[in-house]
């Protein structure tokens, strides 16, 4: 077969066309196309496992949706959705959460508002609170104010809470809640060595010492998760993709791995 031939056979070119689509969806989405395939990450430190807080979970499902934090999306949902996740922020002086994901965009939706819709629909999904400035200071009145909400709105076995302050976590284990500790953020592959094995020693000490039911963080940071603390359930997030290969091949990953408890999406 001649050159020009090679180029002009229908099969080949449809061969070419496929690896050019393939080609660029690497490119397009190699945030996802780097966590697919394997990396040694470090040798300094090796895999361990370590004890958790084994509160109970009602999961339902993998796929949970991201960021339900109006009553305009908690409207929308599907009665049926198995879980959410929503950001709040405490306010010590008012005893009450707000919801919201930003501190420059702050709201005053009240978390009770969002409840009071829970229990109007009937909705039986479970919830990971996403607390954003939970700290010593206020942890023990925000965690009464969450054993009240639990019990007003039978969320038994039904929440998460997650905090990147792993020593506030303790106290909601022992008060039966699943805990998440929101490790820091960091993507293991652009930095050092260095960087890396001091984040995965804050990790260990934090995990170590407080005993979070779980870790979550960015898609990217579950290759090293996975690998330096295999025993640990995770709890991680990704975006809606369109049409490609890429990010189903590391969405199907996810699915199958059963160290991934909760898949978090936006919420079309």
């Amino acid at each position: 077969m001649t050159t020009k031939q090679f180029f002009t056979n229908k099969y080949t070119l449809s061969l070419l066309i496929l690896l050019s689509c393939l080609a660029t969806d690497i490119i397009l989405h190699k945030g996802i196309s780097r966590t697919i395939l394997p990396s040694g990450f470090t040798e300094k430190r090796s895999p361990k496992n370590f004890s958790t807080c084994s509160s109970p979970l009602i999961i339902g499902q993998k796929h949970w949706l991201k960021a339900i934090n109006s009553p305009e999306l908690l409207n929308r949902i599907p009665a049926d959705t198995k879980g959410i996740e929503c950001d709040i922020y405490y306010d010590s002086s008012r005893n009450t959460c707000f919801v919201y994901h930003d501190s420059s965009a702050i709201s005053t939706i009240q978390l009770t508002a969002l409840l009071d819709i829970y229990r109007q629909r009937n909705l039986t999904a479970s919830i990971w609170f996403d607390c954003k400035n939970l700290s010593e200071e206020t942890e023990a009145s925000m965690l009464q104010y969450m054993i009240g909400l639990r019990s007003t709105y039978h969320l038994q076995n039904k929440m998460i809470i997650e905090s990147s302050a792993a020593q506030t976590l303790a106290g909601f284990c022992q008060a039966g809640f699943f805990t998440s500790y929101y490790t820091p953020f960091f993507n293991p592959y652009e930095i050092s060595e260095s960087k890396l094995v001091s984040y995965l020693d804050t990790i260990a000490f934090n995990t170590k010492k407080y005993r979070p039911s779980a870790l979550s963080g960015y898609y990217f940071q579950y290759p090293v998760l996975k690998k330096y603390f295999p025993n640990l359930p995770l709890l991680t997030w990704t975006d809606n993709y369109q049409v490609s290969l890429v990010a189903n091949v590391f969405d199907r990953s996810l699915e199958n791995d059963p160290q991934v408890k909760i898949i978090l999406s936006p919420f079309k």
